[in-house]
């Protein structure tokens, strides 16, 4: 199985915005959640509602290749529920450039994103970037952030990431989160390539 087929579930073009519609509905559902203050009844009732989705979703569990989750490549961040929403706008060079919001979903306190998620936003788009120069699958060996500024919710932020350097299997990757001319956040990692019988589909060390 060659890297782009392992973070590609190959849906048709109107399958694959399907789910992205679906990812960004999930994504303002979240937003709406962080944002709401206390209602019983309506704790009450979307909890129950959850439950029933919850019950048939489990109906069609499937393994890690066959799942849609984070391998839908023609949507931010492969449609991947989790993350936040980057919106690639150049890559190429080994480096990639783009945008980022974080919605209320990830305020961590002060109406500053939660380091967490910005950490979170620099596993991946590093974490892409290492595997697209490598061009086989990379794991997180360490990444480092260093937080500059507010970064703030509810604002259109840059991101960028670049290749530092490659030393055979180990790729050295950097990053940053901008508002304007602010740096928000940096970080450096290491990911390393990993062996042909390794990550595809089942937990390896």
């Amino acid at each position: 199985m060659s890297w782009e087929s392992y973070f590609s579930a190959d849906l048709d073009p109107d399958d694959a915005a399907a789910w992205g519609g679906l990812v960004r509905e999930l994504h303002a559902m979240h937003d709406a959640l962080a944002s709401a203050g206390f209602d019983r009844p309506t704790v009450d009732a979307l909890t129950q509602d959850l439950a029933v989705w919850r019950e048939r979703l489990a109906a069609r569990e499937t393994d890690e290749l066959g799942q849609v989750n984070g391998r839908v490549p023609s949507v931010p961040v492969r449609g991947h529920a989790m993350l936040p929403e980057l919106h690639i706008t150049s890559a190429g060079g080994g480096r990639v450039d783009g945008t980022v919001t974080f919605g209320r979903w990830f305020l961590g306190g002060g109406m500053a994103a939660h380091g967490g998620a910005v950490t979170l936003l620099f596993d991946e788009v590093l974490g892409i970037l290492a595997s697209v120069t490598a061009r086989t699958i990379t794991r997180t060996a360490y990444l480092r952030t260093d937080f500059r500024a507010l970064t703030p919710i509810d604002a259109e932020l840059d991101v960028v990431a670049w290749i530092e350097r490659v030393e055979g299997r180990k790729i050295f990757v950097r990053g940053e989160v901008r508002r304007g001319e602010t740096v928000c956040a940096e970080a450096d990692a290491l990911f390393l390539q990993l062996l042909p019988e390794q990550g595809l589909g089942r937990r390896t060390a």
